[in-house]
């Protein structure tokens, strides 16, 4: 895959990637930092008469796509990739919910509304919506032709599906009113996530990409996909064990590489369920906006770091000192941006510095 074409290093930020899955460190320790380039071209311009015609209309998303990436500075362990994206519920809608486009994301409309229907959900392969994903798919690997990665699309299976279909202040009611229709509910929709997942899997794979990426911008050989639970934050630690955990572990189990999406600080209160399993790789703590910056939840992350998880945070530039005096280096990736190609070089240079400190016998660091 010649993604030197816009990242002349790709081959060294693919050797540090993996080294960071391990938690070891190449040859430094790992960042990911994008830039504008100077002198950008301008993206597509065309009118569309709605939103949702501009969403899924295949050849403008990827044309700005393509000059995106020709426009960034893709430094540290950034590969350059284009996003297949109709929004998180694009699960959701391929089991019948309407989908609503916005600006900049989309949203489902619950349909579940008689629990006898149940029975009869099915991953509806005609889904407009999840055919348009499979096209841009194909169209986005054959026009980077290795020179770009092209991602996973956002899916929200399990809890968040379920809230999907069911709305999530209904399904709130629900675990507590009707667990039993929650419990029939979740297996029958258990499957999607795998069925959705390997559909764009077997794309990419059969146009020659070795390598997946996502939304959270990580990348693996393999199936690698973040999984999360945003629903979580509306139900206690007991409830979350009980509905969630074991598809939640079965989904880490059946992926190669996992950083689960733990979204706000109120699901911190299933921070210790999350790190006893064991096929979990990494944590990607959002701690959302209002709540800056990233270094005010360094107890969290060296919680995180401490159970034996790697860790992804966004970090502001000027928010990096923090880190690495307080963590090892060891499986920490801070990804962040920069104002211009120099200043993107001169963090890279900053995190070079960062000093190993794994731990000796008797809680001594090497020196």
């Amino acid at each position: 895959m010649d993604l030197e074409y816009y990242k002349p290093d790709a081959a060294k930020a693919c050797e540090r990637m993996a080294a960071w899955w391990e938690k070891e460190i190449l040859d430094r320790p790992t960042i990911q930092v994008c830039a504008p380039k100077p002198k950008p071209k301008p993206g597509p311009k065309k009118h569309h008469a709605s939103l949702r015609d501009r969403w899924m209309d295949v050849d403008y998303v990827l044309e700005g796509a393509q000059t995106n990436v020709a426009n960034t500075y893709w430094g540290g362990e950034c590969l350059p990739a284009v996003a297949t994206n109709l929004g998180p519920d694009v699960v959701a809608a391929a089991y019948g919910c309407p989908l609503v486009f916005e600006e900049t994301t989309s949203w489902s409309e619950p349909c579940l509304k008689d629990w006898d229907a149940v029975p009869r959900l099915k991953l509806n392969h005609e889904d407009i919506y999840l055919k348009t994903i499979l096209e841009m798919t194909r169209r986005a690997l054959q026009m980077g032709r290795g020179k770009f990665l092209v991602s996973h699309t956002d899916l929200h299976p399990g809890g968040d599906l379920a809230a999907a279909l069911r709305d999530p202040q209904q399904l709130a009611l629900d675990v507590a009113l009707e667990p039993e229709r929650v419990r029939e509910l979740l297996k029958q929709v258990r499957p999607a996530f795998h069925e959705y997942y390997d559909l764009q899997y077997r794309i990419i794979q059969e146009h020659g990409q070795k390598l997946t990426t996502t939304w959270l911008p990580l990348f693996s050989p393999g199936r690698y996909y973040p999984p999360s639970n945003d629903f979580s934050i509306m139900i206690s630690p007991q409830m979350f064990r009980e509905f969630f955990l074991d598809e939640l572990t079965e989904e880490c189990e059946w992926l190669d590489r996992s950083c689960y999406h733990l979204d706000g600080p109120g699901a911190l209160r299933h921070l210790d369920t999350l790190l006893g399993i064991d096929a979990l790789d990494a944590i990607q703590f959002v701690y959302g906006a209002g709540n800056e910056p990233a270094s005010r939840w360094l107890h969290v992350y060296k919680r995180i770091q401490d159970a034996g998880k790697n860790i992804q945070v966004h970090v502001e530039p000027s928010d990096i000192d923090p880190f690495m005096q307080a963590l090892r280096p060891e499986g920490v990736m801070m990804t962040t941006w920069a104002a211009s190609v120099e200043d993107a070089e001169a963090l890279i240079a900053k995190v070079a510095k960062w000093p190993l400190k794994r731990p000796k016998e008797k809680g001594k660091m090497k020196k």
